[in-house]
């Protein structure tokens, strides 16, 4: 779960997240699970090209660890997914 710095900075993020979707409408920040050494944040909207232009800014300014990555998921099922690594420069 990381030390009491890691945990800061997640939970900061979280909250940025969560106000950035609330504020724009575009859906709910549904919380994080921890575990194998890993933080994984859901967020869920009716638009997920919008959701992640929304929070892409913040997430970039984050500046999260190597091999950090989003999920675009379209529906329910993974077969229509894409990774985006957030650990480049790469738009979203």
């Amino acid at each position: 779960m990381g030390d009491k710095e890691e945990r800061g900075r997640i939970i900061s993020l979280e909250h940025q997240l969560s106000a950035v979707i609330e504020n724009s409408s575009a859906g709910e920040f549904d919380g994080d699970e921890y575990g194998g050494g890993t933080c994984t944040m859901y967020m869920h909207g009716p638009s997920t090209e919008r959701l992640l232009a929304l929070t892409w800014p913040v997430l970039s300014a984050f500046h999260p660890p190597a091999g950090s990555y989003a999920i675009k998921r379209y529906g329910s099922s993974a077969e229509d997914e894409h990774r985006i690594p957030l650990d480049s420069n790469t738009d979203c």
